[in-house]
């Protein structure tokens, strides 16, 4: 499950950064000065793609230790068998509703952040972070919408909320997401 989870994430980030790379590519300079933009721009995205599921840890060391899967994840971690913490974490995923990342709350921060630095900084490593970061989170939504678990995703996606969202309104919201990742993208051609 991790390496078909890793695999996936990064087979979409790749592709993405493909598309954006061969759209910036500026034939009237030579490749060698543009490779260092392209590296830290590949590099930000690479990292920016990991760091949602840094959510995970959060749930398990900070807002929820006292969980059943937590004390699991814990005590494996605590064995310092790194890798089977990360099968296990990988494995017990679904279980996790409230996390810090894979919400509606965040998302909206997100997308006010990656219009920030899109459109306020030069700095190319900070813009592959948060639009890989952007990408991450959209590519694990419409991965459990197109599955029909519209009632997980609704849990996770919109858990800080109150009222009750519908499942048009759900679909409304990952749609306008991608509607909203793919004009930023535009940003960096």
């Amino acid at each position: 499950m991790l390496k078909k989870e890793l695999k996936s994430h990064l087979l979409v980030t790749f592709t993405w950064l493909w598309l954006i790379s061969l759209f910036r590519f500026n034939l009237h300079q030579s490749w060698q000065t543009q490779l260092p933009t392209f590296l830290f721009f590949w590099l930000g995205s690479f990292v920016g793609t990991m760091l949602p599921d840094l959510d995970q840890f959060i749930y398990v060391l900070v807002s929820h230790p006292e969980d059943y899967n937590s004390l699991r994840v814990k005590r494996v971690w605590d064995q310092g068998n790194i890798k089977e913490t990360l099968v296990l974490l990988a494995d017990t995923s679904g279980e996790r509703i409230k996390l810090v990342f894979h919400n509606v709350l965040f998302q909206a921060v997100l997308v006010i952040l990656c219009f920030f630095v899109l459109s306020s900084t030069s700095n190319i490593f900070g813009k592959g972070l948060v639009m890989a970061m952007f990408l991450h989170l959209l590519k694990d939504e419409i991965e459990l919408l197109r599955s029909g678990n519209q009632e997980f995703l609704k849990k996770l996606l919109f858990w800080p909320i109150k009222t009750e969202i519908s499942n048009d309104n759900q679909k409304y919201f990952i749609y306008g997401s991608a509607f909203i990742f793919i004009l930023f993208s535009l940003f960096l051609i």
